[in-house]
């Protein structure tokens, strides 16, 4: 699936920007604007966002719950 930063977030509203900027050591109203489409990341600001979302995914993946 391709999608563009601004539909990645519209889609995965669970995803805080607050704190993917804070894991990211990026400017929150930087990552903000990305977010809203008002500025357009660099190709190499977007691949450090998408390696942290991807990060976080593989956290989230291996996580198991004591049951």
């Amino acid at each position: 699936m391709k999608l563009e930063l601004q539909q990645f977030f519209d889609f995965y509203k669970v995803i805080n920007v607050k704190a993917l900027s804070e894991r990211l050591g990026m400017n929150q109203s930087l990552l903000a604007q990305y977010v809203k489409g008002i500025k357009k990341p660099s190709p190499a600001q977007t691949k450090r966002i998408l390696n942290g979302i991807q990060q976080v995914g593989k956290e989230l993946s291996a996580i198991r719950f004591i049951l």
